[in-house]
């Protein structure tokens, strides 16, 4: 799970608390995270973390016996995402799951591991077709004028990937293509046309990344009484 990242969006508040502490509903961000993967028959995690932050993490983990998990430490100085995995390569020897550890979904995982499995690609990202983008699109004629435009439409034909991917050890030579997993690594594997499929969901996804994620995150995790009715997605 990757989960060293700075937060800097977050700031003042990662000054004091890691992302994925950040208390919500009364416990970490990060207990929601581990609870999901358990559900589904995740049993062994390792944490790729910084060295700058880690001992909150695993002070509060620790072997992850109190969640009914394995969970072990891959800690070394902040890096982006597919150096850490790089890092942390060794451990693995089977189909994994990479999972950002700022992220929350409703993301069917068990039925994605199947699908990548029956697929037989190295890698399977999920990519939900029920999240709006930020901004206001539109669309030009050759003549400039504008023949669409939708303020923060939901575009299923652009899904949107929701940072939970299935890969293969065939997938790990890769990450030395650049320090950033989705910048610099996919670009790679798909160019060099190895089997990288997209498992479609309806499901969106909630993080923490900035203060108005981290609110929508706290309304969907909130006990039902009080909490705001969520927009119907599709």
């Amino acid at each position: 799970m990757l989960a060293g990242g700075a937060g800097t969006r977050l700031s003042p508040l990662t000054s004091y608390v890691p992302k994925g502490m950040i208390p919500i509903g009364g416990k970490p961000f990060i207990d929601y995270v581990v609870s999901y993967l358990s559900k589904h028959g995740i049993k062994n995690i390792m944490m790729l973390l910084s060295d700058a932050d880690s001992e909150v993490f695993r002070n509060h983990l620790d072997d992850g016996s109190k969640f009914g998990m394995n969970i072990g430490y891959s800690i070394t100085p902040r890096m982006g995402t597919a150096s850490a995995l790089k890092e942390a390569s060794a451990h693995v020897d089977g189909t994994f799951v990479i999972y950002y550890g700022d992220v929350l979904t409703d993301l069917d995982l068990s039925e994605m591991i199947r699908y990548h499995k029956a697929k037989g690609g190295v890698c399977t990202l999920a990519l939900s077709t029920g999240v709006k983008i930020d901004y206001g699109v539109g669309r030009v004629d050759l003549a400039g004028r504008i023949v669409y435009f939708a303020e923060k439409p939901i575009l299923p034909e652009y899904p949107v990937s929701i940072g939970v991917y299935v890969c293969e050890p065939g997938f790990l030579p890769y990450l030395s293509a650049g320090a950033d997993l989705a910048a610099d690594v996919l670009p790679q594997v798909i160019a060099k046309g190895e089997r990288v499929y997209g498992f479609l969901t309806k499901e969106r996804h909630y993080d923490i990344g900035s203060f108005k994620q981290l609110d929508e995150a706290k309304d969907i995790l909130k006990p039902e009484k009080g909490r705001k009715k969520q927009p119907a997605v599709g």
